[in-house]
């Protein structure tokens, strides 16, 4: 039963202090993305080799040749740069054109 009451008290405290952790959101233009299988294919890159990313989402740009990249993170140190490292192989196919920090 202690042990039961320890678990149960290590994941409350586990949640809590998910829950303090705050998000920075970054915005970004990206080219390349014609299709879901596109937007998948990012989605995926960024969220596992970017550290503590909680969301990635493209979404339609000013014109057709750009699209809107928001990645959202518990982690302030995310750059162009690393993102475009994380897409690995498809950067080839996708270019992030810019990755800024969105004003709070």
């Amino acid at each position: 039963m202690k042990k039961l009451v320890l678990a149960l008290s290590l994941l409350v405290t586990a949640a809590l202090q998910a829950a303090d952790e705050k998000t920075v959101t970054y915005e970004g233009q990206i080219t390349g993305v014609v299709c879901a299988s596109c937007k998948a294919h990012i989605t995926a890159a960024l969220s596992q080799k970017l550290t503590d990313v909680v969301s990635v989402d493209v979404k339609p740009g000013k014109d057709a040749d750009t699209q809107k990249l928001i990645v959202v993170a518990h982690n302030d140190t995310i750059t162009k740069e690393s993102a475009t490292e994380a897409l690995g192989t498809y950067a080839k196919n996708y270019q992030i054109l810019s990755l800024d920090k969105k004003a709070e």
